[in-house]
């Protein structure tokens, strides 16, 4: 039979380039994850892949969610609106109780350069949780997880004895995954000989010492007796993939120098986790009103809980994608009430977890590379490149390839159910606890209400009962004091109030006066700077007339003076006889009351023909002016 140059398990192809990167120091590609992960779907749970507690919808489908310029998850779900359907039941199908996504991260450099990929395991918990109104978590599992410290004023030492004069500083640390990175800057001024050198340098991880740093220097200047030496760099340590600790003890050279502690933050959510968390709610949450099973329910895509888990570290540069694998695998193993259980774990509790180890990492890719090359094997002698139905027909490969997939001895996972057990407890009893102290004052609220509206009933009753008992003696309703007042008293208010009234109607009177006498003033103003104006023009026409030698201009000039000042004399008096009308008009509005009405008097035809006269006699020159 001729040999077999790929496999195939339910669209999910494998080629013998892709098992070529099962070897030492090689990095998984997306065909070894899409191929083995649902394999495991398959052959992992009970009773199939019917009840497996996780879905998985491929290796690629991050980059796909965020294809085509995509900004949200709901605007990526047209990228893979069909990704989900051709699952039974979709994405929220009852026995689903977790969504696994791994994703693939581009790496760069300090300068910026592409630095390679990165796989790690986006772990969403419940994910129906969004719309039931239950926890939801999205658990980032990166076993080469990322921080930085920098340290303002900078950590220092000094040698011992040598009065400040050689020290040592550090300046910032990182750490990515297994490795801890240390800038450092030591300088002396040659009184003791030379700087020590930095490689003997050791950095204490609880207790266990790490040795053997990889050196980088920027400046190399050992110095000498009475030569100053100065020395800046890295100091690179290689960490145990299991360690956890966040403190850490420098000490520099050999010996001489005092420890230097260094202490981390916590790991924290990066960006691109944050990002992750927030496209894949947003595509849970139109896939939801899109295909979910109870639509009339709203998603909430913000319930969603970001947490980084703290996981083992891996040991080299290549194991990231075998640990998305690993992790994927056990989890499957999982029980589906177990799965939406550890959506409320916190950060401290997850570290129980049995997550796996670079050991583990190692043993679980050594095994796929002997079950790769057994299928390839069976494959070619079967002529059928279809796992599938080579597993249904051969039991005993089919058993063979499960324990490649699963663990021989079960993993223990009774210290991180305890912990996880006593968590839930303890904040089962902060619940409780809270609730019963809301339930009391709300109690202590009722209990003054009801007092104060027995003491309301109380008062209506009393009042009710001396009612009925004045009525009974015969006694009439109490009158109001203040109405036992007779005539004179409220005549004598309404004077008052009518003199009140009087007086702000002066007032007022007196106030309108005023600015009429203003309004006057400004207008005589403006007609005596018209008069000049007019009188200086006057001046001008009589030396053209004189100029001239004309004897009918200077008749002309003493006409229009005469004129002039007859139109003032006009408006003076009809000002002086306005005035007077209103200090007549205002006496008489006031004793209206006290005097009979008298017929008018030929007074007013004549002040009638006075205006007239003014009118007529000022109409010329206003005539003249305009024209």
């Amino acid at each position: 039979m001729p040999p077999v140059s790929e496999l195939s398990f339910r669209r999910a192809m494998l080629n013998l380039a892709d098992a070529g990167r099962l070897g030492e120091g090689e990095d998984l590609n997306d065909a070894i994850l899409d191929f083995f992960i649902r394999l495991g779907q398959w052959l992992i749970p009970e009773k199939g892949d019917e009840e497996c507690p996780v879905s998985y919808l491929g290796s690629i489908f991050w980059k796909q969610l965020r294809s085509a310029y995509a900004t949200s998850g709901e605007e990526g779900w047209k990228n893979v609106q069909n990704w989900a359907k051709r699952k039974a039941g979709g994405l929220f199908k009852n026995n689903y109780a977790a969504f696994a996504v791994p994703i693939n991260e581009d790496l760069k450099d300090d300068k910026g350069q592409d630095a390679g990929c990165h796989w790690w395991l986006a772990l969403v918990l419940n994910p129906a949780g969004g719309a039931k109104k239950e926890p939801i978590a999205v658990m980032c599992l990166d076993s080469m997880q990322r921080r930085t410290k920098k340290y303002e004023p900078p950590l220092g030492s000094e040698l011992v004895g040598s009065m400040h004069r050689y020290t040592v500083e550090v300046t910032d640390v990182e750490q990515a995954g297994y490795l801890v990175i240390i800038s450092f800057g030591a300088a002396g001024d040659g009184s003791f000989g030379p700087l020590p050198r930095p490689e003997k340098s050791q950095l204490l991880v609880d207790g266990i010492p790490c040795v053997d740093p990889q050196l980088g220097l920027k400046i190399n200047m050992p110095g000498d007796d009475g030569v100053p030496g100065r020395f800046q760099g890295t100091l690179t340590f290689a960490l145990d993939g299991r360690c956890r600790s966040s403190v850490f003890e420098l000490r520099y050279a050999e010996e001489g120098y005092g420890p230097i502690k260094i202490e981390f933050d916590p790991f924290q959510l990066t960006k691109l986790q944050k990002d992750v968390s927030r496209y894949l709610g947003g595509y849970m949450a139109k896939e939801w009103d899109v295909n979910g099973p109870q639509k009339n329910l709203r998603f909430e895509k913000q319930a969603a809980r970001a947490l980084v888990a703290d996981v083992h570290q891996q040991e080299n540069l290549n194991d990231c994608g075998v640990y998305v694998l690993e992790n994927t695998l056990r989890s499957l193993r999982l029980k589906k009430e177990f799965l939406k259980t550890m959506a409320e774990a916190s950060s401290k509790v997850l570290s129980s977890y049995p997550w796996p180890s670079q050991e583990h990492v190692t043993a679980r890719k050594t095994k796929l590379k002997h079950i790769v090359a057994r299928l390839f094997s069976v494959a070619a002698e079967k002529g059928t490149p279809d796992v599938e139905k080579l597993l249904k027909e051969d039991p005993a490969l089919l058993e063979e390839v499960k324990r490649s997939l699963t663990d021989e001895e079960a993993v223990s996972m009774d210290g991180f159910a305890d912990n996880l057990q006593k968590e839930l407890a303890a904040r089962q009893a902060d619940k409780e606890k809270t609730e019963a102290e809301l339930k009391k004052k709300e109690e202590l609220v009722q209990a003054r209400r009801e007092e104060e509206r027995l003491r309301r009933e109380q008062e209506a009753k009393k009042a009710e009962e001396d009612r009925l008992e004045a009525k009974r003696r015969g006694e009439g309703p109490r009158k109001n004091p203040t109405l036992k007042r007779d005539g004179s008293s409220s005549s004598s208010s309404s004077s008052s109030s009518s003199s009140s009234s009087d007086a702000k109607k002066k007032r007022q009177r007196q106030k309108e006066k005023e600015k009429e006498k203003q309004k006057q003033a400004a207008k005589k103003a403006s007609r005596s700077r018209g008069r000049s104006r007019s009188r200086g023009g006057g001046k001008d026409r009589k030396a053209t007339s004189r100029s001239r030698g004309g004897k009918n201009s200077k008749a002309k000039d003493s006409k229009s003076k005469e004129k002039s000042r007859r139109r003032k004399d006009s408006e003076d008096s009809e000002d002086s006889k306005r005035s007077a009308s209103d200090d007549s008009e205002d006496d008489r509005k006031k004793n209206k009351k006290k005097q009979p009405v008298k017929k008018k008097s030929s007074g007013g035809k004549s002040k009638r023909k006075g205006e007239e006269d003014s009118r007529s006699s000022r109409s010329p020159s206003v005539k003249k002016r305009r024209r």
